[in-house]
């Protein structure tokens, strides 16, 4: 009977004890596309802040949790890629609380990405807090072409008829690949972007004002490319091209089973780049002239290449992922053609033929393993990166000269190879202060290594060879950093973000014909970033930047390149480290129907800046190698807009202009002058599953300390049919097809030569692409394994019923 009395009274204290707790339910759902988010993390939290209850939502994406009554409580809701779900102060009242249908939107000012939804398009370019985003996938022009045509298009970036990236007319910019510094955008930018299909590319984002997060390097800033987003489900996508000039091929596959996921990503491409020139040199001695240099050159070079990834993430939980990614890259440039000489003085008379043969082949391999953990609380995050890499390069060149009889004269080779290996650790994380976060801390550490080795000869059929142009050259770096940044919501729209990053540099090289270059050097590299909200469209942001830039390797390497020997080309191994101060005023507009303008001015100046600079001998031998020339400065006035004129009209035009300034007391030169870039590029909807899109650039030239390059343009149009209720498409593009090359005109001079020379660049071209998407087409719901910038302003978040 005792028993059954405390039987009894225990069911009857639990069964009071359940009526007076109040069940809190809801359903949480993809904002974008309106299914449920199955294993997202609910949490409760008193008016303290402290977590009373918390769960993963079932598979059908539905949660209740009972709790006692309080005051008040907060629901907070995440999902990994997904903006965090936050109720605000709920009042409570001994009624149960059905919180409805939720929906989270996917982030989209993360630092890895974007994601990809095949039946939605985003704004061709969006604004976030440091950056502008080009959604290179909402562009239907980006079907054919590689890396450089995308980025030609995206605010601020030019890419000249060589295929120079600049940014606001500096080429000394850190290009990322899904937010993670890459070893191949490093050693050979101009090439590696060749060897991305346009295709494969999602975003672009231009970031003029990085925090303290990024590594300093870069100069003009940063540019991160965004390839494409891993699907869930097994599914994939295949592009194709075919044209006069470039020939690829793209395919992507995911496979993705509970809390695995697998992908794999592999391209190749053929392009061709014929060029032609002629230089006019004059050699001078106090003025005088002392001699004179003709030349004529047709060179064909057939880039191919391709590249190769997979990955595996494996997702612990709803708040950590652990993902490991192998990429690999092959990749060659032979270049072959003729050259013509002539070269005479006041005694000598100089003239022959030859052929000339170069061949630059690389490998590179690439390992990285990714750990990212979010804490319960909102802006609480961790990740750690551990990234190694190997390289093996060869830069060849086969010289043979004939007399003018055509006789042959001589064969000259030059070969030099070379092996890399880096490997790097980082860790980020990011703590919110208060109850409401208003503050946040963002700080991390990360050590990089660089080992490398050259070896380098010239072996001559018939001449004397200088023992100094054979040797070999070795060279370690080591970089330890570490950085915090500071989050400030001030109230009153107002934020502040001060940030300071620590660089600690250890570099030494040692070569066979050349004293050993030992450089250790330490920088406190600070920013600073005030925004103002001025109502619900305009934004008005003021920034203090600072950045630097070390010698590359391809900078210190003495090997000399002497396929044309009157015209060398060597490396430095005393370069110094260089670094720039910015200054940046801006405005953004953000209008209706994604309407944004965004202008800014800016103000950068250099006092110990790398430029390329020749040097003519007696002999009439001009030498160009990378050097710390002084003094630079520029000050500039940029502005892009997006717009639709009509419904189904959108246009995308941007201008600049900006006065640079070169001076070098050393040289006894200097250079300015005041130039301008511009583009402009239109999409049209001509009917169901039709589009029309026309795009052109245009700069007036550009200068360096030693010269002037003439006007340089580019123009292509498009068409796109979907097909197959869109999943595949049809894409035709034409590229400069009014004319049959481009035109360039280079100018130089110094006290000892003056030089024109003009390059031809036969880029008319065509192309067909066909895209198609297959098996499920839903974006993953995956947080990709890439550091979010917390810099960012926090997304809105939603909730509907």
């Amino acid at each position: 009977m005792m028993v059954l009395t405390v039987l009894l009274n225990t069911t009857l204290v639990m069964a009071q004890t359940a009526a007076n707790e109040v069940e809190i339910k809801g359903t949480v759902i993809s904002g974008n596309e309106n299914v449920v988010l199955a294993g997202s993390t609910v949490v409760i939290k008193n008016a303290d802040g402290r977590m009373v209850s918390s769960m993963n939502t079932r598979k059908d994406g539905t949660f209740s949790l009972k709790v006692k009554p309080l005051t008040t409580i907060t629901v907070v809701i995440n999902y990994i890629g997904f903006n965090d779900y936050n109720s605000g102060a709920i009042t409570m009242k001994q009624e149960d609380i059905d919180l409805g249908r939720i929906y989270l939107d996917t982030k989209s000012n993360l630092l890895e990405g974007v994601t990809v939804v095949a039946s939605r398009k985003k704004p061709l370019v969006q604004s976030a807090r440091d950056k502008l985003i080009y959604n290179a996938a909402s562009d239907i022009s980006n079907k054919s072409g590689n890396a450089a045509d995308v980025l030609r298009k995206a605010p601020m970036l030019t890419v000249g008829a060589n295929g120079d990236l600049k940014l606001r007319g500096n080429s000394n910019i850190k290009v990322l690949i899904n937010g993670i510094p890459s070893r191949i955008m490093a050693k050979n930018l101009k090439e590696a972007l060749k060897m991305i299909p346009a295709s494969s590319i999602v975003s672009v984002e231009v970031i003029t004002n990085p925090s303290s997060k990024y590594e300093a390097e870069g100069a003009a800033g940063v540019v991160n490319i965004i390839t494409k987003k891993k699907l869930k489900g097994t599914s994939g996508t295949l592009d194709m091209t075919g044209g006069n000039l470039e020939h690829t091929g793209n395919l992507s596959l995911n496979m993705s089973s509970g809390k695995f996921n697998f992908s794999a990503m592999g391209n190749y491409s053929v392009e061709r780049e014929r060029t032609t020139s002629s230089l006019t040199r004059t050699n001078l001695n106090n003025g005088k002239q002392m001699g004179s240099l003709f030349q004529e050159s047709n060179m064909l070079q057939t880039t191919k290449g391709g590249s190769a990834s997979l990955s595996a993430q494996y997702k612990i939980d709803s708040l950590q992922t652990l993902e490991a990614n192998y990429s690999y890259w092959n990749g060659s440039w032979p270049q072959n053609g003729g050259l013509y000489n002539r070269y005479t003085t006041a005694n000598q008379y100089q003239e022959y033929r030859q052929k000339t043969e170069q061949s630059g082949k690389f490998n590179f391999s690439e390992w990285v393993l990714n750990y990212q953990k979010k804490f319960h609380r909102e802006g609480q995050e961790l990740q750690i990166i551990g990234q190694v890499s190997t390289a093996a390069d060869v830069s060849n060149y086969t010289t043979e000269q004939y007399k003018p009889d055509g006789k042959p004269a001589f064969i000259e080779q030059g070969p030099n190879n070379s092996k890399e290996r880096e490997w790097s650790v980082q860790a980020d994380y990011s703590h919110p202060f208060g109850q409401e976060g208003k503050t946040s801390l963002e700080t991390g550490v990360k050590y990089l290594g660089n080992t490398s080795r050259s070896v380098y000869e010239v072996l001559n059929s018939a001449l004397p060879v200088d023992p100094d142009r054979s040797g070999s050259m070795q060279y370690r770096q080591q970089i330890f950093s570490a950085y915090a940044t500071l989050n400030f919501d001030l109230g009153n729209d107002w934020s502040l973000r001060p940030g300071i990053r620590f660089e600690n540099t250890d570099i030494n090289a040692t070569f066979q014909n050349n004293a050993p270059y030992t450089r250790k050097f330490s920088n406190w590299v600070p920013n600073l970033l005030v925004v103002k909200k001025l109502g619900e469209r305009h934004e008005v942001k003021l920034d203090y930047n600072e950045r630097i830039r070390r010698p590359w390797i391809m900078d210190l390497n003495p090997y000399a390149n002497a396929a044309d020997p009157l015209n060398i080309i060597k490396g430095n191994p005393y370069l110094k480290p260089e670094l720039t101060r910015k200054l940046e005023l801006s405005h953004t507009y953000t209008g209706t129907k994604n309407t944004l303008l965004t202008s800014s001015l800016y103000y950068s100046a250099n006092k110990s800046a790398v430029e390329q600079i020749t040097r003519v001998d007696e002999k009439g031998i001009s030498y160009t190698m990378p050097d710390n020339i002084g003094e630079s400065t520029r000050m500039g006035l940029n502005v892009n807009t997006v717009f639709n004129p009509v419904k189904n009209w959108t246009v995308n035009a941007g201008a600049e202009i900006f006065h640079l300034k070169f001076r070098s007391s050393s040289l006894g030169l200097k250079n300015d002058g005041t130039f301008f870039n511009s583009s402009i590029s239109n999409t049209i909807n001509l009917m169901k599953d039709l589009q029309f899109s026309a795009s052109a650039d245009y700069g007036n030239g550009f200068i360096t300390l030693q010269g002037k390059n003439s006007a340089n343009y580019s123009y292509r149009f498009a068409l796109k049919k979907d097909l197959m209720n869109n999943k595949a498409s049809l894409t035709l593009a034409v590229i400069n097809p009014f004319q049959s090359n481009f035109r360039e005109t280079v100018y130089a001079f110094a006290p000892t030569f003056q030089s024109t020379q003009i390059n031809r660049f036969y880029n008319r071209a065509a192309t067909l692409t066909f895209s198609w998407q297959f098996g499920g087409l839903s974006a993953s719901k995956e947080k990709d394994s890439h550091f979010p910038d917390q810099s960012d302003d926090k997304s809105l978040r939603r909730r509907r019923k």
